[in-house]
Parts: structure tokens; C-alpha cells; sequence
């Protein structure tokens, strides 16, 4: 106990307070909050309390950030089971990235940036492990992984990209493409050139999901038609087999 000049009476003696937690979980969650558009040392440094030079001992660079941060986001996610058949499971697991990357904007175009955490190189292979368990060869199960993966992250990170704000035209990228195609077609109206422009600007202001879900289909298409099967398909071609292609399917 101190006494204090003021009046005399004895006052608690302050204690010093703990220094803030500072390791990967507590980095990613800290990653997560400040979110992946405003990404910063000095955002997350503030956000745990911490300087940063005490964030640079645990992370050397942002790309170590956005990799904690990415890793956190995937562990944390509640996927799907991986029951019943491969096509609706790809779809399943297909969709479930797509909201995790809108549900964390930002987030997708470090992944395409090439920052890849473990955790979804441990989910891939799940995947991929299940599509061989039906009939796939393990490289024809890792090419569906791959296909069905690209497009889900690709496609997501078109939406950030035509969402995105232009300030010298004062509204969105989506918004200026739009404007840019509602421009009459020199074209006669019931042309073949005609009809692509006006599905063009369809395509601009459909449903970003529902114009992913209709991607989806097609490469679902053309996994079931070249890669699914008894374990024979997805092998390589060799010379002097009847089959042709990638696939070793005889045509």
C-alpha cells in the first residue's frame, strides 16, 4: 500500500498490466477482424495491442499475415460431409468455398495471389481422396479438385474485381462495363452479333452466384464425361492405344 500527498489514505499499488497474447491464433483472429482489403502491420499491430516491431518477431512480412489469416479462415469453416455421390459432393464443396470467400472479402484474391496455407492443401486432398474412393484415378481425382477449386476461387474473385469502385467514373467496375455494352450494337438487331451483345450484358448483370452455379455445371459436365469412371479413365495416353485425348476413354 502507498499513501497518497492528496489526503493521506492508503491506495492500492497499481500492478502492471499483462502484455497482450501475441502468437498465430491470435494474429490470424486479428487478421480476420481488420479484414483482408485493409490489411496491414499497423492495422493488426493496433488491433492486438502491440507494436510492431513485437508483430514483425511472429510474422516477417504481410504475405505471413494474410497466410495466418487464410489458414484460420479455412480450419474455422464448416464444410460439407463427403457422403454420397461425387457429383453432388463436388457441387456441395463447391459452393461452400464460394460463400466462405464472399463471407471474407479479400480474402480469395490472396489466395489467387498464390498465398496458400496448408489447411486447404489438406482439404484438397480430402476431396480428392473421396473422388478416388468412387472411381477416379488419384490424377484424375486431383484434376476435378483443381478444376472445380480454380473455378470457385476465379470466378469469386471476378465478383470482387467488377464490384469494385472506379473513382474517376463515380460508380462500379460492373456498373462502367454495363454502361459500355448498353451501347447499341452497329449490328442489325435480330444479327447473330446482336443476340452475343445483348447475352453479354447478361451475363454482366446476372446473379453473380447464379452465373457461377451455370460454370459449375459445365465443368461438372465435362468431369463426369472425361475424368469419372472405373479407375481406367484419367490414365495417360500412350502411343499406339486406341484412345486419344488425355483420358485413355476409347472413342
Amino acid at each position: 500500500m502507498t499513501l497518497t500527498p492528496a489526503d493521506g489514505r492508503p491506495t492500492p499499488r497499481r500492478r502492471p498490466g499483462r502484455p497482450p497474447v501475441v502468437d498465430a491464433e491470435a494474429i490470424a483472429t486479428a487478421v480476420i477482424a481488420v479484414g483482408f482489403h485493409e490489411l496491414t502491420f499497423a492495422a493488426v499491430a493496433e488491433k492486438l495491442g502491440v507494436g510492431q516491431a513485437t508483430l514483425y518477431r511472429h510474422a516477417s512480412n504481410r504475405d505471413e499475415l494474410v497466410r495466418l489469416g487464410l489458414d484460420r479462415v479455412v480450419r474455422t469453416a464448416e464444410w460439407p460431409d463427403l457422403e454420397g455421390e461425387w457429383r453432388p459432393l463436388l457441387e456441395r464443396w463447391a459452393v461452400a468455398a464460394w460463400r466462405l470467400w464472399e463471407q471474407h472479402p479479400g480474402a480469395v484474391i490472396e489466395l489467387t495471389r498464390g498465398v496458400v496455407p496448408w489447411s486447404i492443401v489438406m482439404l484438397s486432398d480430402r476431396v480428392g481422396t473421396a473422388l478416388v474412393e468412387r472411381g477416379f484415378t488419384a490424377r484424375a481425382a486431383v484434376l476435378a479438385v483443381d478444376l472445380v477449386f480454380d473455378l470457385t476461387a476465379d470466378s469469386r474473385r471476378g465478383v470482387e474485381i467488377l464490384d469494385a469502385p472506379i473513382a474517376a467514373q463515380n460508380g462500379r467496375v460492373r456498373e462502367v462495363l454495363e454502361k459500355q455494352w448498353r451501347t447499341p450494337s452497329a449490328e442489325a438487331p435480330d444479327s447473330i452479333a446482336a443476340q452475343v451483345h445483348e447475352e453479354m450484358i447478361l451475363a454482366i448483370t446476372a446473379g453473380p452466384f447464379d452465373w457461377f452455379q451455370g460454370k459449375l455445371r459445365v465443368v461438372l459436365v465435362g468431369i463426369e464425361h472425361e475424368l469419372a469412371g472405373d479407375g481406367a479413365r484419367g490414365r495417360p495416353h500412350v502411343d499406339g492405344d486406341e484412345t486419344t485425348g488425355t483420358t485413355g476413354v476409347p472413342r
